[in-house]
């Protein structure tokens, strides 16, 4: 199939890891016995998805449907939850990666809604994002390491926009060109937070959100008493809050 497609030799051939052997050593074996020519100049496998630490597969019952998960979360959050794991790196699909991905987005495009909201028509270039992206790139194509880097991006950008930076708004145009090539930060930003918040507040009750968000101020207060004391309030009505660098996310329990 491989000769009739393209030729005798190719350069990329891909497939998951667990396809090694005897699969591909077999095609080796058999093609490069026929032609004398190297087979494959480039080989890259990915590692195996697993679904709440077991293998997905047909027989386990644990397939996920990429239709299915469009119906439940934006396709940015998909890709963003997704690339967080090196392509060669097992990926394990837990009930809370899609939602963290979708909240993280939420708040990188909150600082792009403001951003852009401050500064209008300013756009500009930071070519030491592009360059440490293209890094990251040549380094075996690591997207975990690319997307780590936007939280200090994002940090960087929220101090600019208290100092009334407008440079802010050259950083935010390079993360909207440079990461669009990964397929994210393409929407609307004002669009994707009315979204998300329209969203969260039908899925979670708005008691419960007002606990987290009061629970937020006491621990920007450094206030870990009323913290401890909220997050168990939030435990006994059935919810789970995971603290991260630029917010919180919360999940049933």
């Amino acid at each position: 199939m491989n000769r009739a497609a393209f030729g005798e030799q190719i350069d990329i051939h891909g497939g998951g890891r667990d396809l090694i052997f005897p699969h591909h050593e077999n095609e080796i074996a058999q093609t490069e016995a026929l032609t004398g020519k190297r087979f494959v100049k480039y080989w890259t496998h990915n590692g195996l998805i697993k679904v709440n630490g077991q293998k997905m597969s047909k027989s386990l019952g644990n397939s996920l449907l990429l239709e299915d998960l469009l119906r439940k979360y934006s396709n940015e959050a998909i890709k963003f939850a997704l690339l967080q794991t090196n392509y060669r790196n097992d990926i394990n699909i837990t009930d809370e990666l899609f939602p963290e991905a979708e909240a993280h987005l939420y708040e990188f495009y909150r600082a792009i809604r403001d951003t852009e909201a401050a500064f209008p028509g300013v756009g500009g270039e930071n070519r030491e994002i592009d360059a440490a992206f293209d890094a990251c790139m040549d380094d075996d194509f690591n997207t975990a390491l690319a997307l780590s880097d936007l939280y200090g991006y994002f940090r960087t950008v929220r101090k600019k926009l208290e100092e009334k930076d407008a440079s802010a708004a050259a950083d935010v145009a390079q993360i909207r060109k440079t990461y669009g090539l990964l397929g994210i930060f393409r929407k609307d930003a004002e669009s994707y937070v009315k979204w998300y918040e329209s969203k969260r507040e039908n899925e979670i009750p708005a008691e419960v959100l007002a606990i987290a968000e009061e629970r937020a101020k006491a621990r920007a207060a450094k206030d870990w008493a009323k913290s401890d004391e909220l997050r168990a309030r939030l435990s006994a009505l059935g919810y789970a809050v995971k603290d991260a660098k630029d917010g919180y996310t919360l999940s049933k329990i």
